[in-house]
């Protein structure tokens, strides 16, 4: 795995826990699993917790760099989470939110 497959890797691992963890539109599918199972069970606890679910999505994404890394498959949707998770954390320091 090169360093820049890597990255990528991580871009897209941080994007999408941020989005699964604390984005506003998988609100309903937290509140599915706080319904389903109540709040102190560990699966609502997983599904609001970033750095819990990051060990699970990292293990995905590694996974699919390690053996797709060159693939386009892998580097179009990778470059894409990653631009996004860089855009989101340059407005919010731009913004003064951070």
């Amino acid at each position: 795995m090169t360093v820049t497959v890597f990255l990528l890797a991580l871009g897209a691992t941080l994007r999408v826990t941020r989005f699964l963890s604390d984005d506003y539109l998988t609100r309903n599918v937290r509140a599915f699993f706080i319904r389903r199972f109540g709040e102190d069970h560990d699966l609502a606890y997983l599904a609001g917790c970033p750095w819990c679910l990051s060990i699970y999505i990292g293990g995905g994404i590694g996974t699919l760099a390690w053996f797709y890394g060159e693939h386009p498959g892998f580097l179009i949707p990778a470059i894409c989470l990653t631009i996004s998770w860089l855009v989101g954390i340059a407005s919010t320091w731009l913004d003064g939110d951070a």
